[in-house]
């Protein structure tokens, strides 16, 4: 997986989006976002990051987006002062490549009577 910035991430996944209307490796794309703190996880640098913590108190989160298409994989962070550009961005791509979707045909229901 490739993590990219995230100006870099969204030209990517507009190119993902254009492979995936020409249909190779696969119809589908797929992108998830997960709220993430990147704290480490061992108990090594659990034990640095304490010492650190107590001299910088920071309790932003970041958000760690990966879009996947076929076999390639692309991630990006996203800081919590940079969500609201990456958010209408990526709503931009996400909608001008959805034309294929079809309209859903609702059936009429009969009212019982009485």
């Amino acid at each position: 997986m490739v993590l990219l910035d995230v100006n870099r991430f969204l030209t990517e996944l507009a190119g993902l989006y254009e492979k995936c209307k020409e249909g190779t490796a696969g119809k589908a794309v797929s992108l998830t976002m997960k709220r993430n703190d990147l704290k480490p996880r061992t108990r090594k640098a659990k034990a640095s990051a304490k010492v650190e913590d107590k001299d910088k108190v920071d309790d932003s989160f970041n958000c760690l987006v990966r879009a996947k298409h076929g076999k390639k994989k692309i991630s990006t962070v996203v800081s919590a002062k940079d969500h609201l550009y990456f958010l209408s961005a990526c709503n931009t791509i996400c909608k001008a490549h959805m034309d294929a979707l079809k309209k859903r045909k609702r059936e009429k229901k009969k009212k019982a009577k009485k």
